[in-house]
């Protein structure tokens, strides 16, 4: 059976890093199957306004090509994510896009569960920021199954490539995941959990996984460190539960809002005609 995968290109750039990589990647894929690419930098996706209407409807009244998107990625078998590192970060169309995945909360479709390979670019090499993890955090707030994640160096279309095969066998090897029945397998100093090496240190031995929001500590054993994390019961996004719990309370908040909005705008009403907008 033919597999579909979507990729989401979020490179303006024809025939770029992105483009090719993701091209690279499905050249290598060993099951049938056919690519269909979406330039989200193309799309218009208009940022959410936060008014909870798709919540209490399961419409958003913002009219442009959001729904069209997130239904693709939905009849998907795979998805690939390709982003260029912009000042240290993702393309902010990647966030963009998240902002509006609120309505998925009331859709009558989802992407959970469906296996998703993320790649970066950066032009200099260490200089890739925080990019990787932003594409693996959009990944788990959407409940995708992430089969790998990596970084690729070349700034000019195409040079990613350019005298450099090592960086074609990684691509290549990364077709090998996508369908892939193995679990993955993390190093030690990596979260259990998601696989992130990014964790943020909040004293006394406790850390937090930046990605995946869980906590634990690190042990270390002679000269290795080793990251142990437990799920945390109050994540909002790591479980199908836990975002069916997330989803309730976001409808909650709005029915607060219809009872409190009077009470609500009476706080703010004085702070109306203070400063001047430009």
């Amino acid at each position: 059976m033919t597999k579909k995968i979507v990729a989401l290109i979020l490179s303006p750039r024809e025939l770029g890093n992105c483009e090719i990589l993701v091209k690279e990647v499905c050249r290598n894929i060993p099951e049938e199957h056919k690519l269909e690419l979406i330039r989200l930098t193309g799309k218009d996706i208009k940022p959410c306004k936060g008014c909870y209407a798709c919540l209490a409807k399961g419409v958003c009244h913002l009219d442009d090509d959001f729904i069209a998107v997130a239904e693709a990625m939905a009849s998907a078998d795979a998805i690939i994510i390709a982003s260029p590192t912009y000042f240290f970060g993702a393309n902010g169309m990647l966030k963009v896009f998240l902002d509006r995945c609120m309505q998925l909360f009331a859709a009558k479709f989802s992407v959970r569960g469906k296996p998703v390979i993320n790649l970066v670019t950066a032009g200099i090499k260490g200089e890739a920021g925080y990019s990787e993890m932003m594409l693996n955090s959009f990944s788990l707030i959407l409940g995708l199954k992430l089969r790998a994640s990596e970084v690729f160096y070349g700034a000019l279309p195409g040079e990613v490539f350019f005298e450099n095969d090592a960086q074609l066998q990684r691509a290549a090897a990364l077709g090998k995941e996508l369908f892939s029945d193995k679990e993955r397998v993390f190093a030690d100093w990596a979260c259990p959990m998601c696989g992130s090496d990014v964790i943020q240190l909040l004293g006394r031995g406790k850390v937090q996984c930046a990605v995946c929001h869980n906590y634990g500590k690190i042990d270390k054993n002679g000269e290795e460190l080793k990251l142990e994390i437990e799920l945390n019961p109050d994540n909002i996004f790591f479980t199908k539960e836990q975002a069916a719990r997330h989803g309730l309370w976001l409808q909650n908040m709005k029915e607060r809002f219809m009872q409190l909005r009077r009470k609500l705008a009476g706080l703010t009403a004085p702070y109306k005609d203070q400063g001047r907008w430009l």
